[in-house]
């Protein structure tokens, strides 16, 4: 179920497509900095800020986990979406801002 979501979606989603993903098994990573994720983040997030998401990225032995990754506004997340991508990752979706989807909850 979670890879035939994953394959129709284009690297961003809707914040319900985005919810279904999790409830599937994706996770969801927020890529702001750890001041932003203490004022508030979306239950079950990881914290791995975007200037930290390289180094993260290279402990990783499986590049097909899914991943949600949101920020405030949705750039921080497709940068993020880029560089995992970049480096192999094959299952990255740009969740967008995290009221869009604390709105889609």
């Amino acid at each position: 179920m979670l890879h035939s979501m994953l394959a129709r979606l284009s690297g961003s989603a809707q914040p319900a497509e985005c919810w279904q993903l999790v409830k599937y098994g994706a996770t969801l990573v927020d890529v702001r900095s750890p001041a932003e994720f203490a004022q508030g983040h979306l239950p079950q997030a990881l914290n791995i800020p975007l200037d930290t998401l390289e180094h993260w990225q290279s402990a990783q032995a499986d590049k097909a986990v899914p991943l949600v990754l949101y920020c405030g506004a949705g750039i921080r997340a497709q940068k993020g979406c880029d560089i995992l991508r970049a480096k192999g990752f094959s299952s990255v979706i740009n969740g967008g801002a995290i009221k869009d989807l604390l709105a889609g909850a």
